[in-house]
């Protein structure tokens, strides 16, 4: 069996430019795709939630043990 049809996809090779040298664009992967479908509110409700618990939760742990924390 033959291998010449992978090969020349193997040997392909692509342009890249360090994002420091493209001009007008300063990250090159926050190009705008848009959504097939809007967000619903429940959606974006329980992504608000998630994240600020994730964010909130230890911060209220390390405050509310402070004087723990002291002590040691």
């Amino acid at each position: 069996m033959s291998r010449l049809p992978v090969l020349p996809a193997l040997l392909r090779r692509r342009r890249v430019i360090p994002l420091g040298l493209q001009l007008g664009r300063r990250l090159g992967h926050s190009e705008p795709r848009g959504r097939r479908e809007p967000v619903s509110p429940v959606e974006m409700g329980v992504g608000l939630v998630v994240f600020f618990t994730a964010f909130l939760t230890p911060c209220g742990y390390v405050l509310s043990s402070l004087k723990q924390f002291r002590r040691q």
